[in-house]
């Protein structure tokens, strides 16, 4: 006798081949047959006549590295069809986290992770690692190494080259943090402290990664007007360490760049596979994006850290210098402000209640509320909120959206952010509804059978998780239970908090978590995943 029997439903293996209709058993937490009927019964039985059975959804990156420990984290990634996770993206992992520049990086990652726990230190990956041990996870978690914070942890947000010494440390926490199980090296190349580092330093901080067969998984230098030379940037780093490439979020920002470079992008990356290296790349299915504020400004004026950025800010000859940078077009940095206007720049989060008012209006809308110029209006708000504000921004258009997603070796992600305060991106809440609904069942952009690869095998295979993403015996028993025609998105920019619909049930590792639509189950089911497709105890 099994345990469980999902019966009779139209099962999608997770591989892109054709759909048929079958039972699936389970046993504990595996998958143990798979059959057109399965004789016999099961202490538990469930109808999927009419409805599609797949392997649990998969969103290789999200930054739910300390959300994971706040009540109820979990349903709104399950309501999507969300069983497994990867968080420490663009460089911005919250370990390491040593006491001497804690308040640093706590500082640096708020409008991205949200605040720390009070009464837990991640000083390493190990101890980050016991400590998620010692909460209740409903759905399987996967860690990166941030590059970025790596450094931070070494030498704070100060600009200037490594020392041997401070190489060495930042070598040490790179090869522990990989021994231990990190699934790879995320780079946030345009962030602070990354954008200082040039190729040849990149290949010499990354060595410990040649030991281990690990995805480099990269924020570009720039999305835009040097979306192709990042491109190269990061094929050529991957190269010298003969490592797998991963490039997140892939996307073209600005009106000026859309189509013809993200056509260049993509034959850019098809040639180095050609060549032989391993390169793979995500998106998220929204014309717009979220990140810290601080981002519209160039990488020099983001040294030090927010307190040097806000003493900055509050000198006129830097705000003259800096409106004249920001008012034209570059090939040193991602001008957001030249390439996509103020007007498309939303305040999606403060920390002061004097500001909640301007939350969810652009930048050029505030500033004309406050009769400024938005040069001045954007550095005013930086200064009151200490650099501590975010923002959506609209910045790709549909049609490199629908393109990159044709794209054979690129899987769907959400890119969420997990901050305390304000309105978050809808694709917090509704990002794989929102590309099954939209982008497979009404524009057919894909069969079913491609589009549930995207979220399924494919995203496991780049980090080389074997016992996730698929159907078949053996496996994890990840499992969705659903109607293409159910699946439903009501998450707004304007109203993001909102749940998504349409899952009739979510297994995690053979434990039923969502009933037609409820979560029902506030058990641990959840995994934590470590290289090599081990997992912690």
């Amino acid at each position: 006798m099994f345990d469980q029997i999902i019966r009779g439903g139209t099962i999608l293996s997770g591989d892109g081949s054709n759909r048929f209709i079958g039972d699936i058993a389970i046993n504990k937490d595996k998958i143990a047959l798979i059959a057109p009927h399965i004789e016999g019964c099961a202490k538990k039985e469930w109808n999927a006549d009419g409805y599609y059975v797949t392997p649990g959804f998969i969103d290789i990156h999200r930054h739910a590295d300390v959300a994971l420990f706040r009540p109820h984290f979990g349903e709104l990634e399950l309501r999507q069809g969300l069983t497994t996770i990867v968080n420490g993206n663009c460089g911005l992992s919250v370990i390491p986290c040593p006491k001497p520049y804690q308040k640093e990086i706590k500082e640096f990652l708020l409008p991205v992770t949200g605040s720390f726990p009070p009464t837990i230190s991640f000083h390493d990956f190990s101890t980050y690692i016991d400590a998620v041990k010692q909460v209740s996870i409903p759905i399987n978690i996967g860690m990166l190494i941030g590059n970025g914070t790596v450094r931070a942890a070494v030498k704070g947000y100060e600009t200037g080259k490594l020392s041997k010494e401070e190489l060495k440390q930042v070598h040490n926490y790179l090869d522990s943090s990989l021994a231990l199980g990190a699934l790879g090296v995320s780079l946030g190349i345009v962030y602070a402290p990354e954008y200082n580092y040039n190729l040849d330093d990149f290949v010499k901080v990354l060595q410990p990664m040649k030991q281990y067969h690990v995805p480099l998984v990269t924020h570009i230098r720039g999305e835009g007007d040097i979306f192709c030379e990042s491109i190269r940037e990061v094929i050529e780093i991957a190269k010298q360490l003969n490592v797998p490439l991963h490039i997140s979020h892939l996307k073209c920002i600005g009106k000026r760049n859309w189509g013809h470079k993200t056509r260049e992008v993509l034959d850019q990356i098809e040639q180095a596979r050609e060549d032989g290296l391993d390169v793979t790349c995500d998106l998220y299915p929204y014309t717009a994006g979220s990140t810290q504020l601080i981002q519209i400004l160039p990488p020099e004026y983001l040294e030090g850290g927010f307190s040097e950025i806000t003493r900055r800010l509050k000198e006129e000859k830097e705000r003259k210098k800096l409106t004249s940078i920001l008012k034209e077009p570059s090939t040193q940095f991602e001008n957001l402000v030249s390439g996509v206007g103020f007007e498309n720049i939303i305040i999606s989060t403060v920390q002061t209640a004097k500001n909640q008012k301007y939350v969810g209006k652009s930048i050029a809308a505030i500033a004309k509320i406050q009769n400024k110029n938005p040069y001045d209006c954007v550095y005013d708000l930086l200064i009151e909120e200490q650099c501590k504000i975010s923002m959506v921004d609209f910045i790709v258009s549909e049609e490199d959206i629908r393109t990159i997603i044709k794209f054979p070796s690129s899987s769907i992600i959400s890119d969420t952010v997990y901050p305390d305060t304000g309105i978050p991106h809808p694709r917090m809440y509704g990002t794989y509804t929102k590309y099954l609904s939209q982008y497979i069942r009404d524009e057919k952009l894909l069969s079913l059978e491609d589009g549930i690869k995207k979220i399924t095998s494919l995203p496991a295979s780049v980090y080389g998780l074997s016992n996730k993403g698929l159907l078949k015996a053996g496996m994890d028993a990840d499992i969705n239970v659903f109607r293409l025609e159910e699946l439903h998105t009501f998450a707004t920019y304007q109203n993001p908090k909102v749940y998504s619909t349409g899952m009739k049930y979510v297994f995690v590792n053979g434990e039923l978590m969502i009933d037609d639509d409820c979560l029902v189950n506030g058990k641990a089911t959840g995994k934590i995943l470590l290289n090599k497709t081990r997992y912690c105890d």
